[in-house]
């Protein structure tokens, strides 16, 4: 593994992912929200980070959460993500989906993809990419239910210039080559694609460049980061997900052993674009 993504960061990436699918943090499970809520606060208070709860008075367990690291730089990194998971039938899973379990290698249960290891990877990552850039974290605990709060509060969001927006996460093909999914391409985003294709080549990897978003369970206009936020500004998909993921599915799963590579391609791309 790199300097950057050790086997300490796996393991601690597995159990903070363990405690948040053990919370079953799902719109029928409210209590288990907001406990997923205020495990996210806690894990980007350690990290140092200015933490802004909005409130949604119609459901308080599922409030907005704005994560800022100011560290005085000229570039800010903005990133999508949301603290919920999809609900589940048991009787149709081959595993517990309450209780992250390896399987083949792979780390499978509820919300592992979609969107818990992916959010759990960049904070860990949070303090290397602040060595770069400012950082700020939106973060929405309704996303599995078509963000109805989110759609309303999004465009009155008080946040910094965002130079850069990364979604929520991003793909691996089922051969282990790498897509990437980007908007609005400028010359500083043309360069983190020669630098993650330098990454992946030294791996073997082929990368793909796919000019459009990220697909979302309501369509591109049921998602409030593309409709409100993301405007003209450059976008990029990166993450450790996989065409073996089944999203919303029976066993989501993901493969650790992509977390190495995901960890490099996120920070390099924060270096590169932040320069």
């Amino acid at each position: 593994m790199s300097k950057i993504w050790n086997e300490s960061m796996t393991k601690r990436c597995k159990e903070i992912s363990e405690q948040m699918i053990a919370l079953k943090p799902y719109e029928g499970s409210p209590d288990g929200l907001n406990r997923m809520k205020n495990l996210v606060i806690s894990l980007f208070s350690e990290k140092g980070f200015e933490i802004e709860e909005i409130k949604n008075t119609e459901a308080e367990y599922r409030p907005v959460l704005i994560a800022k690291f100011d560290s005085k730089h000229e570039t800010t990194i903005g990133f999508f993500g949301h603290y919920d998971v999809e609900p589940v039938d048991p009787i149709t899973w081959s595993t517990d989906p309450w209780d992250l379990t390896e399987v083949d290698g792979r780390w499978q249960g509820r919300g592992v993809a979609d969107n818990v290891v992916p959010l759990v990877q960049r904070i860990l990552l949070s303090l290397e990419m602040a060595k770069h850039a400012n950082l700020v974290f939106v973060l929405q605990g309704e996303e599995e239910i078509a963000s109805p709060f989110a759609m309303k509060i999004y465009p009155t969001l008080n946040l910094p210039p965002i130079d850069l927006w990364f979604e929520e996460t991003g793909y691996f093909y089922r051969n282990g080559n790498h897509r990437i999914m980007a908007l609005n391409i400028n010359h500083k985003l043309e360069n983190v694609f020669s630098a993650i294709k330098e990454l992946n080549l030294n791996e073997n990897r082929d990368t793909k460049i796919r000019n459009r978003p990220m697909n979302k369970a309501f369509g591109n206009q049921g998602c409030p980061c593309l409709v409100h936020l993301l405007k003209d500004i450059p976008y990029i998909a990166l993450g450790p997900n996989d065409d073996h993921s089944k999203i919303h599915g029976d066993d989501e799963s993901m493969n650790p052993d992509l977390l190495d590579i995901s960890a490099r391609q996120i920070l390099k791309a924060v270096e590169v674009f932040s320069q």
